[in-house]
């Protein structure tokens, strides 16, 4: 049933595709055709775009897809979802390892399968990299766990390979990993000590794997600093001590009911927008959780393992200045539904009050589940159509799949000043401004014109966008083919908070023919024209 979950629709749910998808799929597409990304170079450890870094593990597992079924959505989206489910799979996995029994660990990796924190980024090629973090992360606490109670080398030699790919899935994981490791040291120094050859092997075999991403960082540290450059909170004139104590308020907030039960992350693209990143039904056993946790935690290691990684799972969201950002702590979702399942276990122990409870949790668990997917694949895609660009990627799909031979696409400067009606293409700064790019479609529109049209990387590589193909409209029309233009100008008064939209007083060349429209609202739509 959760296999049928995660690919149902998944080219279609959610029905838009973010241009971090789109350079996505198509870097991949550049290499399963060129064993190059869209610069040109060749099998990069880190993925240049938007004049940022994407990182490859994302980009890498959607080449095999991409090569077999080609540049279509749901083939881009299919690692993501994969590795979600391997995730759920080594959750079980880890719950057996730790003496769960069968029903209780197939139940937690149910759960884990349909968490709010997961399940959206899991149908979304964009967070294949998270996803894939966090069975990296899941797979490693397997391991090593493993290993030390075995004291096998040949254990924690795949241990670090775990962790290692988890580094490569996800930069974000990094801080996480780094203290995770200092903080089990400090509360597991005795039995480490103890079994110091199996932590050797599992870090030399972490430093081996990390060799070529580390030989990457030196020759371009910006590869690995730019994207944190632009969302840190260290990045402006504020004090130190202001900047601290706004560190520690966001540290606060992904502990906070508002973020776990109530409102979640406020970002379309990660979180429906309804209810928390947990179930209400998982509250009283995490409350029972931490109570065996912190009763028993001097006896029983694994649980100090799971404070220290409640504690350090926010640490990489809490640095950068968006508040809630639930996919820089995802992988917090290992620990609190670890937590979760010590709960449920110790519930179950009482036979009396405590089964009652625990039976009563997984009765309302079922109605949310129920209500929460219902909501997902019904209401939900309505709602995030502004934050995955529908309107543009259905007006662009339409555009190229109805372009003839030797057509030419021309979109308006119109198109491109819409996208502000969706909150990440709000510029910053202060007064009057809107989205303006050159031929070039940067800095993110081309991504999609990339996807959508299918361009040659080799020609792209060598050239950028063929203007034949498509190219920004300026009057001229050269070779006939379809305009693509919005009804208004749109422009952000970042002064007054607002949106201000005026009508566009561009002219449609003569003769030319309306053939389809796509709304925003009653006031604003995309118009798409036939030239002849």
């Amino acid at each position: 049933m959760t296999c049928f979950l995660h690919f149902w629709n998944i080219g279609t749910a959610p029905r838009g595709f973010f241009f971090d998808e789109s350079a996505i799929a198509y870097n991949a597409y550049c290499i399963a055709q060129t064993g190059a990304d869209e610069y040109g170079v060749r099998w990069p450890v880190f993925f240049r775009s938007f004049d940022i870094y994407m990182d490859p593990i994302g980009v890498y597992s959607a080449v095999l897809p991409i090569r077999a079924f080609g540049l279509r959505e749901w083939a881009a989206r299919l690692p993501s979802a994969l590795y979600h489910l391997m995730a759920c799979v080594a959750f079980f996995l880890l719950l057996r390892l730790w003496r769960f029994g069968s029903w209780f660990a197939l139940g937690g990796s149910i759960v884990f399968s349909v968490i709010p924190w997961v399940f959206p980024v899991s149908r979304n090629c964009a967070y294949a990299g998270l996803t894939a973090a966090i069975f990296g992360m899941v797979t490693g606490l397997i391991l090593i766990d493993s290993a030390l109670r075995r004291r096998s080398t040949g254990r924690a030699v795949l241990a670090g390979a775990a962790w290692a790919f988890a580094v490569y899935a996800s930069r974000s994981v990094c801080p996480v990993l780094a203290l995770l490791a200092v903080g089990c040291g400090v509360v597991l120094w005795r039995p480490l000590v103890r079994r110091w050859r199996v932590v050797l092997a599992a870090a030399i075999s972490a430093l081996v794997f990390l060799l070529p991403m580390i030989i990457s960082v030196l020759r371009s540290p910006g590869a690995l600093t730019t994207r944190f450059q632009q969302v840190n909170i260290f990045h402006g004139v504020a004090p130190l001590g202001e900047v601290m104590v706004s560190v520690a308020s966001r540290y606060l907030d992904y502990f906070s009911p508002q973020f776990l039960l109530i409102s979640g992350d406020p970002g379309l693209r990660h979180h429906t927008g309804r209810g928390g990143e947990l179930y209400w039904c998982l509250a009283p056993l995490i409350i029972a959780g931490l109570y065996v946790v912190m009763r028993y935690w001097r006896r029983q290691p694994r649980y100090r393992i799971v404070l220290v990684g409640l504690l350090v799972s926010p640490v990489s969201a809490a640095l950068t200045v968006d508040r809630m950002h639930s996919t820089r702590c995802a992988y917090g979702v290992i620990f609190w539904l670890l937590l979760a399942m010590l709960g449920a276990r110790r519930l179950w122990q009482h036979r009396h009050v405590g089964r009652k409870l625990l039976v009563v949790a997984c009765a309302v668990g079922t109605m949310e589940t129920s209500a929460y997917l219902a909501d997902y694949f019904g209401a939900y895609q309505t709602r995030c159509r502004e934050a995955f660009e529908t309107q543009l990627t259905e007006a662009l799909r339409y555009c190229f799949g109805n372009l003839k031979t030797n057509e030419t696409l021309y979109i308006s400067d119109s198109a491109i000043s819409a996208l502000p009606f969706n909150e990440n293409f709000a510029p910053s700064g202060s007064g009057l401004s809107k989205l303006e790019v050159d031929q070039s479609f940067k800095p993110c529109v081309y991504a999609h014109i990339l996807f959508f049209g299918r361009i040659d990387p080799r020609v792209y590589q060598r050239m950028g966008i063929p203007p034949e193909r498509a190219r920004l409209y300026d009057g001229n029309i050269p070779e006939p083919g379809l305009l693509l233009r919005c009804n208004a100008m749109v422009a952000v008064s970042t002064a007054l908070d607002k949106y201000l939209v005026t009508r566009n007083t561009e002219p449609v060349p003569l003769g030319a023919d309306l053939v389809q429209t796509i709304p925003f609202n009653r006031a604003v739509r995309y118009e798409i024209y036939r030239i002849h």
